[in-house]
């Protein structure tokens, strides 16, 4: 048993027509037209500027930016209404509001094993550990954005599953004797992802499976305001939801999840 821890595009240019487009950041390869309902909370480089006429032939290359229709959710009052809408915004396909849950210095700790498959996206130093006291900056904020962008996606995706995240009944919760600010969570998880149909109208079916440390925090105690700061992966038991796994082309965990949709 392992210990625990105690505690857009901007500009596009194509040929001689400027284009006013959003994106993820400057080194992102998502593009997507700025339109009225932008959200401009997920692309903060989508311009102000007159939008693309629809007889201009470069607005039929880009598809446009989503518009980021709001889910209703829990108030981030309670570190557990934060791991449930961390849930509902996957299922429910919302980026933004998924992006909201998290702190600005959110740190991912990928799992070792799924690290393995994905060095070139995660590059970790020689001799990585993510555990403390490691500061861990493999995957922070800006990274997990372009994750949520390219994976809560319906044009891919045409539903998004779980069949186990925390449970207040069975799962682990850990205080922090001096600081109350802190509480982690630990507990397995497992989802299916369905594709969009094919050409041919086939669908794959992806499992994810693992386990999640969570670390969620509140900068007041008086006017609680709950984020998750840190997630830490690991792998989880291979038979502990068949529900998830049954049928699926592929089985990962969120590490590997994440290095797949990393751009």
């Amino acid at each position: 048993m392992r210990a625990r821890r105690a505690s857009g595009v901007v500009w596009a240019a194509l040929a001689a027509v400027a284009v006013a487009a959003c994106g993820l950041s400057d080194s992102a390869q998502v593009q997507c037209l700025c339109t009225e309902d932008t959200d401009r909370t997920l692309y903060p480089d989508c311009v102000e500027a007159d939008e693309v006429s629809a007889d201009n032939p470069l607005s039929t290359r880009l598809p446009e930016c989503p518009s980021g229709a709001l889910l209703f959710l829990r108030e981030p009052t309670d570190p557990e209404a934060v791991l449930f809408n961390v849930r509902d915004t996957f299922e429910g396909f919302s980026p933004t509001q998924y992006m909201d849950q998290l702190t600005e210095d959110f740190l991912f700790a990928p799992d070792l094993d799924g690290l393995q498959l994905y060095l070139e996206v995660f590059r970790p130093p020689a001799g990585y550990n993510p555990d403390p006291p490691d500061l861990d900056t493999l995957w922070a904020r800006e990274a997990e954005r372009r994750f949520a962008l390219n994976l809560i996606d319906r044009q891919r995706f045409q539903r998004i599953q779980f069949t186990r995240w925390y449970d207040a009944s069975e799962d682990e919760r850990i205080l922090d004797a001096d600081n109350t600010r802190l509480e982690t969570y630990v507990f397995p998880y497992a989802l299916r992802l369905l594709s969009q149909p094919d050409n041919a109208g086939v669908v794959t079916v992806t499992a994810v499976r693992g386990e999640a440390e969570v670390d969620l925090v509140t900068p007041s105690d008086e006017n609680p305001v709950w984020a998750v700061r840190r997630w830490q992966d690991f792998p989880g038991d291979a038979a502990a939801d068949s529900a998830a796994t049954d049928s699926a082309a592929r089985v990962m965990t969120f590490t590997e999840l994440r290095g797949a949709n990393a751009q």
